[in-house]
């Protein structure tokens, strides 16, 4: 039973081979399924990952013109095969750190309690693409946070939790946790690196105040419906993905 890999992609075609060539690194190891959403791309992403599904049949390419990175993930999540065990994610212009998807799915295989694994992720400038990891003396910094390029879910999760909020521009990786969180459902921190989080002229998170308002946003909606709930304390998972993010960009 495969573990499918959802990759939202638009004009990433600087980067999206060194991601798509880190996870098949892993294909003797382990049953891949990756699927490669373009959000409506005009450089040559399509190009270069039809490329790589005509070499390696682990790769899928679907369409998802220009509606957005949650409606992306969404898609992926309407488009995982039949038994599909775990559900993992990358962005198109990170890569994957070695054996992360192997070693994610044995922890899961390990513990039938656990849910959902967060990994860490280890920020960088420059990469050096014939090792797929960052250039000897690149800038590096290792962090956590919500970000879905870390995590592994069983599919059931999404079943309880619904699909993610395509109102968010980019914070629907923090809402879709939060909803986690808030279902009680079992998220484990790992202490291993899942992904080269690559940082560039592009990012979007580059667009600071945006990622705070989405943050806030999320975060409001949340507190709303805690209270409602039950109120109480916050979660020790909650402290550990959210309350340190002021620490990510100092020093970087």
């Amino acid at each position: 039973m495969p573990v499918s890999v959802i990759i939202p992609a638009f004009n990433a075609a600087r980067f999206i081979d060194a991601s798509l060539m880190s996870l098949v690194a892993e294909r003797e190891a382990i049953d891949l399924d990756i699927i490669v959403i373009d959000d409506g791309s005009t450089d040559d992403t399509r190009r270069i990952v039809e490329r790589r599904a005509s070499e390696f049949y682990e790769i899928r390419l679907l369409q998802n013109p220009r509606k957005g990175i949650a409606a992306a993930r969404n898609t992926g999540l309407d488009n995982l095969p039949d038994g599909a065990r775990y559900v993992a994610f990358l962005d198109a212009d990170d890569v994957s750190f070695p054996g992360r998807i192997a070693r994610q799915r044995d922890r899961l295989e390990g513990e039938n309690e656990t849910d959902v694994l967060y990994g860490r992720m280890e920020m960088f400038t420059a990469f050096d693409e014939a090792a797929l990891a960052p250039q000897k003396g690149s800038r590096t910094k290792i962090i956590r946070g919500p970000y879905l390029q870390s995590a592994m879910y069983r599919p059931h999760v999404f079943d309880i939790v619904g699909r993610f909020d395509e109102t968010f521009k980019q914070g629907c990786d923090t809402d879709f946790v939060l909803r986690v969180i808030e279902k009680d459902i079992s998220l484990v921190l790992d202490d291993g690196i899942a992904a080269y989080y690559r940082r560039h002229d592009a990012n979007v998170t580059l667009d600071t105040a945006q990622m705070q308002r989405e943050f806030m946003r999320a975060s409001r909606k949340w507190a709303a419906r805690n209270k409602l709930r039950n109120g109480g304390d916050l979660p020790e998972v909650f402290s550990e993905l959210f309350l340190r993010r002021d620490e990510i960009e100092k020093d970087f």
